[in-house]
């Protein structure tokens, strides 16, 4: 009999146990929620990647978690990665959906790392978590130090999807349906050079900004180019006299000038008015530099007196050029919103010709045709030749296209344009009738907008469904 109650005692224990380990094992798989996996795939992100700029690790990194919650990796290359969930039973005829964000690891650029970390999260929530949907993939592609995507570099066929999400950050969520036409514009003339009338030479350096776009945000630093140029336009109209010698700075026509660097002549009379007008805008630029918590250099320095500087004629035009030729925003909406913008982003003066390399935006056609009217004005005023050297076409998604639509409603926002979307601009090149809608959110709002969409992905098997009986 005691034989007989030690092996029940025994039995008890061991399916006790099995039982506990059961549970433990349950709650050890359970899903996690969307705001679980929000922040655990945020976290881990910032984690592993904080100090990190390999995004072949990063892709690696991918590739395993790809593996533990049951996803595939459809592709991976040194700018992007490719993951890929096929569709559940039921919703095999239904809508495709791909999710897009850009990664940044530029350790010099930790609001934008840790922003790109946000939308990254967001798509592997968006991942993890559809258990109703069709054909479903997310992209992430590597955005370079110099601000290159790796969606440029991205095969057409992983554009082949009825539904296509372009993640950004945002820190309300927005639904872009609208970018900007951008237009490359060059100003050039034959400059005559001549030997100087005046005995001292200063060279004028500002130097800041690297890296930047002016559209991105619509990022508020001065433009070194369109500083010195004010600069020289303000001595000019007030009687100070001077030489110009050289002027040159910038590299692209769409993102800030680095550095700029003018040398001028001046009579010995002049240097002090001259000097206190520098002072002045150094004060100017100051503030901007203070507001926007980053390190900059503007100085004038004597140099030795070059053997040739420029005709009175062309510094008078190339001068006046800078005073009246447009720069930053053109106009605003009634709203507060950038409508229309430009940046002078590359200046030269050498080979005996005067080049300056302007880029401009619109987020409507009109007020383009509108800007480029005044370019060519303005150049013509200060005989100074004109045209344009490249353009990207305007791009506008109607509100009513289903997945627009559904997204505008159930997050209650009303569209908007953006002045630049790098990566969304080279899908758009490489397919222009991509279903593209540019979504921006934060972790903030996340957990809210992946369940929309979510919701979304799995209603087309009930619409699919009642389609088919019908016709039985």
């Amino acid at each position: 009999m005691k034989r007989f109650f030690s092996l029940l005692l025994i039995l008890t224990i061991i399916v006790l146990s099995l039982s506990f380990t059961a549970c433990g094992s349950s709650e050890t798989n359970a899903k996690l929620t969307i705001k679980e996996s929000l922040n655990d795939n945020y976290d881990t992100l910032v984690q592993k990647f904080e100090t990190s700029e390999d995004f072949g690790q990063f892709s690696k990194y991918l590739s395993g978690w790809a593996k533990k919650v049951g996803l595939q990796v459809k592709t991976s290359s040194d700018q992007y990665i490719i993951l890929s969930k096929s569709a559940t039973s039921g919703f095999e005829k239904a809508e495709s959906f791909t999710l897009h964000s850009d990664v940044i690891l530029d350790k010099n650029k930790e609001d934008e790392r840790d922003r790109s970390f946000q939308t990254a999260a967001a798509v592997m929530t968006a991942l993890y978590s559809a258990d109703y949907h069709g054909a479903l993939s997310g992209i992430f592609t590597l955005q370079s130090s110099d601000g290159t995507s790796g969606a440029g570099a991205l095969s057409n066929k992983y554009l082949n999807s009825d539904n296509f999400l372009s993640l950004t950050y945002s820190g309300d969520t927005m639904i872009c349906n609208n970018l900007a036409v951008s237009c490359d514009l060059l100003a050039s003339q034959k400059i005559h050079m001549t030997s100087p009338q005046y005995t001292k030479a200063f060279r004028i350096t500002l130097k800041g900004t690297p890296d930047k776009s002016p559209f991105k945000g619509r990022s508020d630093h001065p433009n070194g180019i369109k500083t010195i140029g004010d600069l020289l336009a303000s001595c000019q109209s007030a009687g100070v006299l001077f030489e110009l010698a050289s002027f040159s700075g910038g590299s692209s026509p769409d993102l800030y000038p680095t550095k700029t660097t003018a040398v001028i002549v001046l009579q010995e009379n002049d240097v002090e008015s001259f000097t206190s007008r520098f002072e002045k805008s150094y004060e100017r630029i100051e503030e901007y530099y203070e507001d926007i918590e980053e390190p900059f250099t503007y100085k004038m320095k004597e140099v030795n007196l070059p053997k040739q500087v420029i005709s009175v004629r062309d510094t008078d035009n190339i001068v006046s050029l800078m005073y009246t030729i447009i720069n930053g925003t053109y106009l605003r909406s009634e709203s507060g919103n950038i409508m229309a913008a430009s940046n002078i982003g590359r200046i030269s003066t050498k080979n005996g010709l005067f080049r300056m390399e302007i880029n401009a935006r619109s987020l409507e056609q009109n007020l383009m045709d509108e800007m480029l009217s005044v370019f060519e004005t303005t150049c013509g005023l200060c005989d100074v030749k004109y045209r344009e050297i490249h353009s990207t076409p305007l791009w506008y998604a109607s509100g009513q296209i289903p997945l627009i639509a559904h997204l505008l409603d159930r997050l209650e926002v009303t569209p908007s344009g953006q002045m630049e979307n790098i990566s969304a601009s080279a899908f758009l090149e490489k397919k222009p009738d991509l279903n593209l809608v540019i979504w921006g959110l934060s972790l903030n709002d996340a957990e809210r907008d992946i369940s929309v969409l979510l919701d979304y992905m799995g209603s087309f098997s009930q619409s699919t469904n009642q389609t088919e009986s019908s016709r039985d």
